[in-house]
């Protein structure tokens, strides 16, 4: 997939503010690359709240297994992002979520993570219900 895929703002379905706190960044001044993980794990667990209200309390729960992040540009103190998330696949106990932070309407940092729906009491993959799924739907990724 190519940046005008990945930063292709109709993909999203789910969106959150945030903005580049001092506390963000590094000695060169720019925002240290896990602030921009911490960016997007607040827009997952935010897209979960959305999802079910009483997340993480829940006999199952999503949890994330796996991430990957591409940065494209730099943030600085103050910028004001939004970044935007939506399902791109559902399997049997997993769903991937896509998701894009922007600055001034550019692309900065893209981010594939897959979560496993787990069973809290024996922490183990139990499969996504028909349900789940339903609430998903309205989040899958818009340019499918």
């Amino acid at each position: 997939m190519d940046d005008s895929q990945r930063f292709n703002r109709e993909r999203y379905k789910f969106w959150l503010s945030e903005h580049v706190r001092f506390s963000d960044l590094d000695m060169l001044g720019h925002v240290n690359n896990n602030s921009v993980g911490q960016y997007f794990e607040d827009a997952f667990t935010s897209f979960y709240i959305k999802l079910v209200p009483t997340w993480p309390r829940e006999k199952r729960i999503f949890i994330m297994a796996s991430y990957t992040i591409d940065f494209r540009r730099e943030l600085h103190r103050g910028d004001q992002l939004e970044v935007g998330c939506c399902v791109s696949k559902i399997g049997n106990t997993s769903m991937k979520i896509a998701s894009a932070i922007f600055h001034d309407g550019a692309g900065v940092a893209y981010c594939e993570n897959t979560s496993v729906l787990i069973d809290r009491e024996t922490r183990t993959p139990t499969p996504i219900s028909d349900g789940v799924r339903t609430l998903l739907a309205p989040f899958m990724d818009g340019s499918l």
